[in-house]
């Protein structure tokens, strides 16, 4: 599950700076969810058989090999969609400097953003080693988000007033999380920092590009 929302966050993280169309940006994000569906319906499989037959039974073997072999088909049919979405005529002339595509749109990003973040978070409980997957965990997904809204505010908005509530709240989303006792600073800290991070990194490509 790791690798496969690793893999999941740089494939959307090409498609922005491939400026890829929604088309295939929904083909995408179809292909990823497909897969890591696989994964969650293969590890439920494992873990009602593992509960029904403690022991080694033939059948119970049959029943996690056909869960495993659902998954390899998923990440197949995923691989397939992601090449036939990346080896076009069109990405190839992006690969290459040509402008074939329109600047990629502010939503896109935004979508790039908040998967990634997500990712970041999901990484951040499965390595922390800490925390369920809706509380705790070593990356504060609330301070991650609110603080990915708030670079989001800025940087379609120069309105000091504007980006000043958009900071206010996002540092009172943190401080919830700390009143409540469900992260510890750090955690947050780190939440904010992943989102200045990715928010900042995606932006100003998208900035550069549009520059360009």
């Amino acid at each position: 599950m790791r690798f496969i929302c690793l893999i999941g966050a740089v494939v959307m993280l090409i498609s922005a700076l491939l400026r890829l169309t929604r088309v295939d940006v929904l083909l995408l994000l179809v292909a990823i969810s497909m897969v890591v569906l696989a994964e969650v319906l293969n590890r439920a499989i494992e873990v009602i058989v593992d509960l029904v037959s403690p022991d080694y039974h033939p059948l119970a073997k049959a029943a996690k090999d056909v869960g495993g072999a659902g998954v390899l088909v998923a990440a197949i049919m995923g691989s397939v969609i992601a090449l036939g979405v990346f080896v076009s005529a069109d990405v190839l002339k992006t690969l290459q400097g040509i402008p074939t595509r329109p600047e990629p749109h502010f939503l896109h990003v935004g979508l790039v953003g908040i998967v990634t973040i997500v990712v970041a978070v999901i990484l951040g409980k499965l390595w922390g080693g800490h925390g369920t997957l809706t509380r705790g965990g070593l990356v504060s997904a609330h301070s991650a988000l609110a603080f990915f809204c708030f670079v989001s505010i800025c940087f379609l908005t120069m309105d000091v007033i504007v980006c000043s509530l958009a900071f206010a709240l996002a540092l009172l989303v943190a401080q919830s999380r700390l009143d409540a006792g469900i992260h510890t600073f750090r955690e947050v800290v780190i939440g904010v920092v992943v989102a200045l991070v990715v928010g900042s990194g995606l932006y100003w490509l998208l900035w550069m590009r549009a520059g360009n």
